[in-house]
């Protein structure tokens, strides 16, 4: 089987992982690697045996597939460039700026016929993929995505950056509508929002709790999720989960918390996580999410399978970020008028 020729477009620090993983995988050839920096292209060709190119459009006609990893405000023009070219697309998280620049890349996918995968790249954690195998009917989901400030993605706002990647795992979890939104956000240093807390309500009766900041002092990356049954925290960082449910007994009836005299216990502790709870925790074996996949995006353009995340994946994800980055807008018109600051 001929390997796929594949090109890179955007060479910074999510770029340059593309790059790495292109040129260390067997079934694709790494042809050629585009940035407007000279330093940065010729730095990726140097690493990777590629070509170095100033303007995407010298990839047409050398690749069957690229990644796009430039600022969100450009995806969808290179992408549609690429995709009326008939070459297969791998756009970074967020597809694109507006729900309306993610609906063109869509349709133009489907106009085309090639594959449109999105780089929401927590799909590929093994913590995810475990979570998967337990997590079923979630009715409150509280999730933190915390970063200090990294100077890139400066384009778009923390909801766009950082928080997409947690709607995105939460409309997995969660298959319901959205149907209410509250979301307050705050620029610190950029001019569009650092910080973000958005609530939402689900027809169904179902909260997510959603948190993300790039301007925190430490990362953080936890989701936790409460079902009937159970309460499951993932940490993606630390690629494990815990899960916590009743104990045989308690769920038998032969425990009742509020008459426990916990002075009589021994170990308190050990007698709620042990009799009371069932605690079982579970260390994912690490993977490298970017390696997975991209590999997986090869074999979607190969025609193995459809993409893991699709176009559709993306506008639902871009949609609701920008309902809520809507609200952020009220929330922040609404403080400048109480404290008597104009719109600029």
């Amino acid at each position: 089987m001929a390997k796929l020729r594949v090109g890179v477009v955007g060479c910074g620090p999510m770029g340059r992982g593309h790059v790495k993983h292109y040129a260390g995988l067997a079934d694709c050839e790494l042809v050629g690697v585009v940035d407007s920096d000279p330093k940065r292209r010729a730095e990726a060709a140097l690493s990777s045996g590629a070509r170095a190119f100033a303007d995407a459009k010298d990839l047409i006609g050398r690749v069957d597939a690229v990644s796009i990893a430039t600022p969100t405000t450009s995806h969808k023009d290179l992408a549609l460039m690429f995709m009326d070219a008939g070459v297969h697309v791998l756009v970074e998280k967020p597809m694109a700026e507006s729900p309306e620049a993610a609906e063109a890349m869509l349709n133009g996918a489907k106009d085309k016929g090639v594959v449109l995968q999105i780089g929401h790249i927590e799909r590929f954690n093994p913590a995810f993929r475990a979570a998967k195998e337990v997590v079923s009917d979630p009715r409150y989901v509280i999730a933190d995505r915390l970063s200090p400030f990294s100077f890139r993605s400066v384009d778009v706002g923390v909801v766009m950056d950082l928080m997409i990647h947690d709607l995105d795992i939460v409309l997995e979890f969660l298959d319901d509508e959205v149907e209410s939104i509250e979301a307050i956000g705050i620029p610190v240093l950029a001019k569009t929002e650092d910080m973000c807390d958005a609530r939402l309500r689900f027809k169904g009766g179902a909260i997510a709790d959603i948190r993300a900041s790039r301007v925190s002092m430490k990362k953080m990356r936890k989701i936790r999720m409460f079902q009937q049954n159970a309460y499951l925290s993932i940490d993606y960082q630390g690629n494990s989960i815990s899960i916590f449910r009743k104990g045989e007994k308690f769920a038998a009836g032969e425990f009742d918390p509020l008459t426990i005299d916990p002075s009589q216990l021994d170990d308190p502790y050990g007698f709620v996580f042990g009799e009371l709870l069932d605690v079982t925790e579970r260390e994912i074996t690490s993977s490298d999410a970017l390696r997975d996949e991209l590999r997986s995006f090869l074999e979607a353009c190969r025609g193995l399978h459809p993409p893991e995340v699709t176009g559709e994946h993306g506008l639902r994800a871009v949609k609701l970020a920008q309902q809520i980055r809507d609200e952020v807008g009220v929330y922040l018109a609404r403080e400048r008028g109480r404290a008597g600051l104009s719109a600029d």
